[in-house]
């Protein structure tokens, strides 16, 4: 718990945050753009935190950099554990569009995490209330089927070789790295046990970078 703690406040920082608002015209623009193959109808990105419109740069690096991910619908994710053993709910913010959906969910540290369950409804009641579009399933076994698929990406963190941490803080952020490596998999925590889940693994920057520059040989005449 110590070495969990003391990460946390490392990490936190540090942490790169970047404002979704900013960022809204160029998912705009991926959505609509018939040249790049649909990804996923529905992406989801299970978030650490969320305050206000503020979301983790890893997120939509994700998105836009690491693999331009076309979607219907881009879903970012916060589950907060409260102190409360049985608590449900949830807070939900579109943003003003019909393609961004933040969700903040608030459970009992005795209820189950099922996550995959909890988006399913609020999807649907975001359609009945007109605010997402539905999503016609031309294939499905269920006939009339009005909601589509979801793929739920899970970002891993390796510290990066190229962050400068003293030799205390990098034995600290290592050793919460490894735990969180062995510990009850992000998959079963949050109940995606059956979902399309795909795991993306990014390099962790901490604090300052090493810089490095090569040199060019001349070849010798």
């Amino acid at each position: 718990m110590t070495i969990w703690e003391r990460g946390n406040i490392i990490q936190e920082k540090v942490a790169e945050e970047v404002d979704l608002k900013e960022y809204l015209p160029q998912l705009a623009a991926l959505k609509d753009d018939n040249s790049i193959p649909i990804y996923q109808t529905n992406v989801v990105f299970l978030v650490p935190r969320i305050e206000g419109d503020m979301v983790g740069r890893q997120f939509v690096y994700s998105i836009l950099d690491k693999q331009p991910k076309r979607a219907n619908v881009y879903w970012f994710v916060n589950v907060e554990v409260t102190d409360e053993p049985f608590t449900q709910e949830f807070e939900v913010d579109t943003m003003g569009t019909d393609f961004i959906v933040k969700v903040k969910f608030f459970l009992g540290f005795r209820s189950k995490q099922e996550v995959n369950v909890y988006i399913r409804q609020i999807i649907h009641d975001l359609m009945k209330d007109g605010r997402l579009p539905k999503q016609p399933q031309r294939y499905s076994l269920t006939p009339g089927r009005e909601v589509g698929d979801f793929q739920f990406v899970l970002i891993q963190e390796e510290l990066s070789n190229n962050t400068v941490l003293d030799h205390w803080e990098r034995q600290i952020m290592q050793a919460k790295l490894f735990i969180k490596s062995h510990a009850i998999s992000p998959q079963k925590w949050f109940g995606l046990e059956y979902s399309e889940v795909k795991y993306e693994t990014i390099p962790l920057v901490i604090g300052k970078t090493r810089k490095t520059r090569l040199k060019e040989r001349k070849e010798k005449i």
